[in-house]
């Protein structure tokens, strides 16, 4: 999956050695804009996964650039990476208390650069929760992403073989579904590949199409309905955006995962498509 990496900065140059840099060597796509309003305004329109602000621009600094995106709830936990040439100790303790730690010094070294934002990226992957879908068809795996990613908080990767072994060793995946229509000799190969590993190896699987899928998530719904110690701490989230503030995350409890469990595992189809 295609990083995608906003870079604000008044600078032409900064902008164009960032663009080139990263996009040869990190495979990502950068977008470039020269002032915090523009920045706002894609956030908001558009996922992105890391932005690298400048702290001294004349138009709507970093540091007001950045207050902003902590104020606004939907963009507010997009990791930052400041541009500084200066060591200004208050403009880093304000972007300390806005919850930023890292830094690129300017004028921006290619290798430098390239090397932070790489490590920045990874632990930005292994940070997030996600869910991968696996199949072959195109449409019914863009259905299913649909379904988890409205009724879950979690992003969605969908993708087919090879692909998807790749994605199990780069990402922080927390639920592997496999379509039902899979190929036999493809779904071998990826649960030979998670038996292997410790980490992937207690991974919870499920084998289920797009109607079983939503059938999960209503179940899932029913279950928070009823128990209201179960629907603070179940990971269903009401797909529309309430405007209050968040509660804490609670860890799913013993019993609440082996519940949990249990709703994935009755809807498990098993037969495999065997026609390799």
């Amino acid at each position: 999956m295609e990083s995608v990496i906003l870079v604000i900065d008044d600078d032409e140059m900064n902008l164009k050695v960032a663009k080139v840099i990263l996009e040869r060597k990190l495979s990502c796509k950068v977008i470039c804009v020269d002032n915090g309003i523009v920045g706002l305004d894609i956030m908001r329109k558009q996922h992105v996964d890391l932005v690298l602000l400048d702290i001294l621009m004349p138009y709507f600094d970093g540091l007001e650039t950045l207050q902003e995106i902590r104020a606004d709830a939907t963009i507010a936990g997009v990791p930052v990476m400041m541009l500084t040439a200066s060591g200004n100790k208050r403009n880093v303790r304000q972007a300390l208390e806005l919850g930023v730690r890292d830094y690129i010094m300017k004028p921006l070294l290619p290798d430098d650069l390239a090397e932070r934002v790489k490590k920045k990226l990874e632990d930005i992957h292994k940070s997030i929760e996600r869910v991968l879908i696996i199949g072959n068809d195109a449409k019914e795996l863009a259905a299913m992403k649909k379904v988890v990613e409205e009724n879950f908080p979690y992003e969605a990767l969908t993708a087919a073989g090879d692909d998807a072994i790749k994605i199990l060793r780069e990402y922080n995946i927390i639920l592997v579904i496999t379509c039902a229509d899979m190929k036999f000799i493809d779904g071998f190969k990826i649960l030979k590949f998670m038996a292997a590993n410790e980490k992937l190896f207690a991974m919870p699987l499920a084998v289920m199409g797009v109607d079983e899928l939503i059938e999960m998530s209503d179940k899932l719904k029913a279950l928070s309905a009823e128990d209201s110690s179960f629907a603070n701490r179940t990971i269903y989230r009401p797909a529309k955006k309430v405007e209050a503030e968040p509660e804490p995350e609670i860890p799913l409890a013993r019993e609440d995962k082996k519940r949990l469990i249990n709703v994935v595992t009755n809807l498990t189809v098993r037969d495999w498509d065997l026609s390799g």
